[in-house]
């Protein structure tokens, strides 16, 4: 086995311990009543952030492509049933990882395949969840990718 798929096999292994917790929170998302000012949910991936808490960010964006808030208590918040970043929790996979396998392979990039691996397995939490029943549109994409992965049709696209 290869250390791009040895890493691989393992942030499956991290990330499938968080499955459970994951379809609960995008039930909870799929099943919310929005503002008809939301016309999509964009999760973003922050690919730093797999070893310091959860690396997915939910954003409610509206047709031209800006979030949409909703004033609470004169406080603007996400029209969202969920904390935006869906679980809390200490990390994916620990610190150290990374450093692991680029030590056995300085050509590795850790990040674009756990990225990629994360995608994969929260596209399967979607559709556990009822998203491809979703009224809305919905996407998850590396920050700052010009390429999405659309939850509902489950394949990649081009974006904006």
């Amino acid at each position: 086995m290869s250390i791009e798929e040895e890493f691989t096999e393992k942030v499956a292994e991290y990330v499938d311990r968080l499955t459970d917790d994951l379809t609960s929170a995008l039930k909870k998302l799929v099943d919310h009543e929005y503002p008809q000012e939301v016309d999509m949910l964009a999760f973003e991936v922050f690919v730093d952030a797999f070893s310091s808490g959860f690396p997915v960010r939910a954003f409610f964006m509206d047709k031209g492509n800006s979030e949409h808030f909703i004033m609470v208590d004169g406080k603007a918040e996400y029209p969202s049933p969920v904390d935006q970043n869906l679980l809390k929790i200490d990390y994916v996979y620990p610190y150290g990882l990374e450093e692991e396998y680029t030590a056995k392979d300085e050509a590795l990039d850790p990040w674009h395949i756990a990225t990629n691996e994360l995608i994969e397995w929260f596209s399967k939490c979607w559709l556990a969840a009822g998203g491809r029943s979703f009224k809305l549109k919905a996407n998850i994409a590396p920050h700052d990718s010009n390429h999405e992965f659309d939850l509902k049709e489950s394949k990649w696209v081009e974006r904006w």
